[in-house]
């Protein structure tokens, strides 16, 4: 499958990287991602009531584990773990985003009933780096990212084009997972340093109906300098009987 997914989207590709100004799509980092189609909307009032109710518990909880004061935890800079955490945060290349905005978060959807996987741990390493933070400022900090819109049913920080969540103030799963298209797309950027990227995201069922425009692709290109366009004209080639099923 993905081999046919490759070849069918491979054109539209090509029209993207020459749309920004790539004339040849070897030129530039590109790949192929699932492509999921659920409506934008405003966070419904119960569900944001939801959230803001169990991120003020795992505050209230981070701060009541110390000693039963509101006195702050130390770094544990001898915890391997705290120290993957931080290497983790780190920015990663901009143009690795064209992959999240093509397929409009597959995994994030996993964290809507999960409050966006955010817990007592995460919380405490927040004040780890900043000792300072009040429980208040924590919350608020949190509250001030949700986005106007966000996926249906998805994580509360589910935006239009992807996370809303700065990467320091993410659950650790949310930096440490990487699905199989990012990773693919993160190899073709270290192959391809500063071209940008184009990411053709295709939905899994695509082969349900082989004529061209079918209603299954969302395609996204990210320049060098950050610029994201997503390429909503382009339409999804035919599916040739000649191509492979893998």
């Amino acid at each position: 499958m993905r081999a046919l997914s490759d070849r069918r989207t491979r054109a539209v590709r090509r029209k993207a990287a020459q749309e920004i100004g790539v004339p040849h799509l070897g030129r530039i980092a590109h790949g192929v991602a699932p492509y999921i189609d659920i409506p934008q909307q405003p966070l419904p009032a119960k569900r944001r009531a939801a959230f803001e109710a169990h991120l003020r518990s795992i505050i209230a909880e981070s701060f009541a584990k110390a000693d039963g004061t509101d006195a702050q935890p130390e770094p544990p800079e001898t915890d391997p773990g705290y120290a993957k955490r931080l290497a983790e945060e780190a920015p990663e290349p901009t143009v690795l985003n064209a992959a999240c905005i093509a397929c409009q978060g597959d995994c994030c959807l996993l964290g809507g009933a999960r409050h966006g996987f955010l817990t007592e741990e995460t919380i405490s390493c927040q004040r780890w780096k900043d000792p300072g933070l009040t429980p208040e400022a924590l919350a608020e900090t949190y509250l001030s990212y949700l986005p106007e819109t966000s996926t249906t049913g998805s994580c509360v920080y589910h935006g239009p084009q992807g996370c809303t969540l700065p990467r320091p103030l993410r659950a650790d799963i949310c930096n440490s997972f990487q699905c199989s298209a990012r990773r693919q797309l993160a190899d073709a950027v270290a192959r391809r340093p500063g071209t940008g990227a184009v990411v053709a995201g295709l939905s899994r069922d695509h082969v349900t109906d082989p004529s061209a425009g079918a209603a299954f692709l969302r395609v996204v290109s990210v320049t060098a300098a950050g610029d994201v366009t997503v390429h909503d004209h382009l339409s999804l080639p035919a599916l040739r009987k000649d191509l492979p099923e893998d």
